[in-house]
Parts: structure tokens; sequence; C-alpha cells
């Protein structure tokens, strides 16, 4: 029996800080993973039922975050008598479920436009990495107009990504091939931490004068680099948390060779953000839905944790993860593709056992 003031996962999302932690190459502490997914509430007096996503970051202590350092979500019910109960936002209960994963990081990713897009007009973007946040930057600048470019190491995952559809336009080139845009406004990196600092000098490199780097990852406090000089680049995505300051705090620093250039990032996200990303989601669900590449059950996510902190291939097809889902009320082994027709609604009142 759970209480009034349990919530029931529904579904939960493996994010690639979750990888770093299992790698270890993280210091977090958390027992239990998993901060990005969806959870209902019991229900109200008059049977109206509640379903939130969880906003992991604590805007008063942005070292305090679901998953990381306390328990996370990768687990039935987070119960209500927990000595650290997670922050969460009311969502459209007619999100699809599987969808409803990718709340949380489509937020993240929207904070990082607003912030990017503050500090430049952004009508060209160049965007370092392959996973779940580098593809959802690349969407959210197609969707504002921009020319976009992703830049990754592995020739065979470009030609994945390409084969999934959902950048029709963009150029996907290798980081030693030549720019599509000579200068470009804005450089996304969304990048782990090991191959963060390489990302960071080509895209201080494409740049034009004046543009705007958002470190989306992969920089910790003390963290710097021969391009921007004594900066903290942790501090620089420190300076903006969970939405605040409203505005966008910006570093502006002048490269050896003398570019100037202003760098942004941030850590967590604002209520704002993810009611933008759940309708974001529900609009565009097909384009969205096609970076789920994975749907498992609870039971088999140890495998697919093991399987991608260790560069393995996955368990089961396609052998190239994006977003990789856990479906909680899944009691069947097995794996399954994105179902963008059940909707939040139509989940069971009871989650099978």
């Amino acid at each position: 029996m759970t209480g009034r003031d349990d919530l029931r996962v529904l579904r939960a999302g493996i994010c690639g800080t979750d990888l770093q932690i299992f790698r270890r190459v993280r210091p977090d502490r958390a027992g239990i993973l998993g901060h990005e997914g969806v959870a209902e509430r019991a229900a109200t007096a008059d049977g109206r039922r509640r379903f939130v996503v969880f906003n992991p970051v604590d805007p008063d202590d942005q070292d305090s975050i679901l998953g990381h350092s306390y328990d996370g979500i990768f687990r039935r019910h987070v119960p209500g008598g927990a000595e650290r109960m997670p922050r969460t936002v009311p969502v459209d209960p007619r999100l699809p479920a599987d969808l409803a994963a990718l709340v949380e990081p489509l937020g993240t990713v929207l904070y990082g436009w607003e912030l990017a897009s503050s500090a430049a007009p952004l009508r060209s973007v160049s965007v370092w990495g392959g996973g779940t946040s580098a593809l959802l930057v690349a969407i959210v600048a197609q969707l504002h107009g921009c020319d976009v470019e992703l830049v990754h190491r592995r020739g065979e995952r470009l030609r994945f990504i390409d084969g999934l559809g959902v950048l029709d336009g963009a150029r996907l080139r290798l980081p030693g091939a030549a720019p599509a845009v000579a200068g470009c406004d804005g450089a996304f990196l969304c990048l782990p931490r090991e191959g963060a600092a390489a990302g960071l000098t080509q895209a201080v490199d494409q740049v034009r004068p004046g543009g705007c780097i958002d470190l989306f990852g992969g920089f910790g406090p003390g963290d710097r680099h021969p391009a921007t000089g004594r900066l903290d680049l942790g501090m620089v995505r420190r300076a903006n948390v969970c939405g605040r300051p409203v505005g966008s705090a910006t570093a502006e620093v002048r490269t050896p060779a003398g570019k100037p250039v202003s760098l942004t990032g941030h850590r967590g996200t604002a209520e704002r953000h993810l009611t933008r990303a759940a309708e974001l989601l529900r609009t565009h669900a097909s384009r969205f839905g096609a970076l789920i590449t994975h749907v498992v059950p609870l039971a088999e996510a140890g495998s697919y944790l093991s399987a991608m902190a260790s560069g393995s291939r996955a368990p089961a097809p396609p052998y190239e993860y994006v977003k990789v889902v856990i479906d909680m009320t899944l009691v069947s082994a097995g794996t399954r593709g994105p179902d963008l027709s059940t909707r939040l609604a139509d989940l069971p009142v009871e989650c099978p056992v």
C-alpha cells in the first residue's frame, strides 16, 4: 500500500550524466539514479488524476540534485516520507506518456537557447555532440529557423542520426571537416566531460567574433581552457540556475587571437521551460518521438545502463542509442519502440505488479 503523498513513477529517461555516475567519472553519491521522468500523484477528492514531471535541480542549492546527490527515480515509487522529496511541475495529461521522459531534457535545452539567444542573435548554429541533448538543441534551432550543423567524432553515429530523419537540411560532419558556415553565431557544447575541452577548442575557432558559446555540459568548477584564460568555466554554468537571474549571465572573453566571444551556461531549468517543453512535445510528437530508440522495463534498465556506460552496442536493435526510456508499467521482458498514442491520462490507474 502506498501513501497519499507518494509519487508513482511512470516513465524515466536514461541521461548522459547517469552514465557518467555509473562510470564513476562524477563524484555524485545517489544510491538510485534517474532524474528525467514523469510520475502520478494521488488523485484529488473528486477523482481527478494529477501528473507531474521532475525538476531535479534545487535553485537554492544547485548541488542538491535528484538522482545525483540523493536517490533518484529509477524505481516505481518515491515514498512521500522520504527525507528529501524532489521538486515537481504539473504536466498536461494529454501528453504522450513516452514523450514525458523528454520534458526535462528539452526544458534544459530551451533554457540554454534562451540564454544564448539573449547574448547574441542566432541565425546559424553549430552543435557539438550526438546524444539526446545535442539532437534536441539542433531540432530547437531548426524550429527557430536557424541553419544548423552537428559535429560528432564518429561517422557511424552521424549516419545513424541522419537515418532518424529528424534533422532534414542540417549538415552532419566530423570534427576535421570544413564547417558549413564560416563564423557561426552560436555554438552549443553538448559533450561529456571527457570530450568537452576538445569541443571548446573547435567551437572557439568556428564561432564568429561576438558570437556565443553555450557550455551545455562537460565543465565543472575549477575547469579552465587555454582559449578562455583564467575564466572558471564551471562557474560560468553555475551563474544561471533554474531560470535565475532573469536574463542571461554571460562571461565576455577575448581568445589568445583577440576574438571577442560570449560564454554562457546553466544548471537546472525553470517551470516555464518545462511547461513549454511539454507543449512542443505534443505539437511535434512524431519528430521528437523519433529520438526514443528503446523503451524497456525496469528489470532491464541495468543491462542498458551498463552497455551504454561502457560504449557497447544496445542489447536489442537499433544498436545505437539516443534516448532510452524506462517504462515502469511494463512487466514483460523485451524492448519496444516509442508509443505516441497512449497519453498519460490513458495509463491504468494502478501499476501492474
